[in-house]
């Protein structure tokens, strides 16, 4: 079975050509590739609808793809798991994460292009609209984005005062800095009363509820409220190591989502963490004696 990309190159541009042909049929969408399409938009309508239409990935919110990214705990966590996947689709225009303020408030993203070349305004306002589609989706609440060039006066493009913006960006729009409002404090951990109390149930939930994160042993000692000893010591007890519960969760969770037909394999190795797919292959296989496509064949 051949893998043909991922939701970056398939569901976007599904739901891109779709919100064109609902909002703007004149323009007739049908056939036109994803440049030629907001290009048409921005010379018929301006630049806000270009951005809108970035943020119409909000109606993808229930697709495995996007549930695994808005699950990161802060927005530089997002952007980080949204440049992953760029990485897993090969894709030539990349995100990158410049700056982002101890007080996890503030972050400065770039958009570039790898090979080198010129990406055009309507690139980088799609890329802008859909983090910002991840940032509310995963719950971040007075989101500000502001196009900081190099030369020239910051433009705001999204949130601040109720002012309806510029009728021209400036010349450069590939550098977006983004504001939102800190969290209210850390998320609930189990209490030390429990800590032994299932420990392998209770670690499995742990992974599982984010398998994208980079899960250490320390870590997950941490959120379990046990010392680093006690946890692997737990572990070796039940024959098992922190590194071999981990893989088994990334591929028990790959087995659930193999059925989903909306998901390429690429997509399936994204969602559970996977490096790429590759080590997605030789981990289901080393668990399960065949690749991860021949069980989809099966389940089909």
């Amino acid at each position: 079975m051949v893998d043909q990309g991922t939701l970056t190159s398939s569901s976007l541009s599904a739901l891109l050509h779709a919100a064109v042909a609902r909002d703007y049929p004149e323009l007739q969408p049908r056939g036109r590739d994803k440049v030629a399409l907001l290009q048409a938009v921005l010379e018929a309508h301006g630049w806000r609808p270009v951005l809108a239409l970035g943020r119409e990935l909000r109606a993808l919110a229930d697709h495995p793809v996007i549930r695994a990214i808005t699950t990161g705990p802060t927005p530089r966590h997002i952007v980080e798991r949204w440049q992953t996947l760029e990485r897993f689709g090969h894709s030539r225009h990349r995100t990158r994460l410049l700056h982002h303020d101890a007080d996890g408030a503030r972050m400065t993203v770039r958009h570039v292009a790898i090979d080198g070349g010129t990406i055009l305004a309507v690139n980088d306002l799609f890329i802008w609209g859909a983090i910002i589609a991840l940032l509310e989706l995963a719950g971040f609440t007075e989101l500000v984005v502001t196009l900081t060039p190099e030369a020239g006066a910051p433009v705001v493009i999204h949130g601040g005062p109720q002012a309806p913006g510029p009728r021209v960006l400036p010349d450069a729009t590939d550098l977006a800095t983004i504001h939102w409002k800190p969290a209210g404090g850390p998320r609930c951990e189990a209490s030390p009363g429990e800590a032994l109390h299932d420990l392998r149930t209770r670690l499995q939930q742990l992974l599982r509820g984010d398998l994208l994160h980079p899960w250490t042993l320390e870590e997950a000692a941490v959120r379990l409220s046990l010392s680093r000893r006690s946890l692997q010591r737990a572990l070796r007890q039940e024959g098992t190591t922190f590194s071999e519960m981990l893989q088994r969760s990334r591929v028990a969770a790959a087995h659930a989502l193999l059925g989903d037909e909306r998901l390429t394999l690429t997509d399936v190795a994204f969602c559970t963490g996977f490096a790429d797919h590759a080590h997605f292959t030789r981990t289901f296989r080393r668990y399960n004696d065949v690749p991860p496509s021949a069980l989809r064949e099966l389940l089909r």
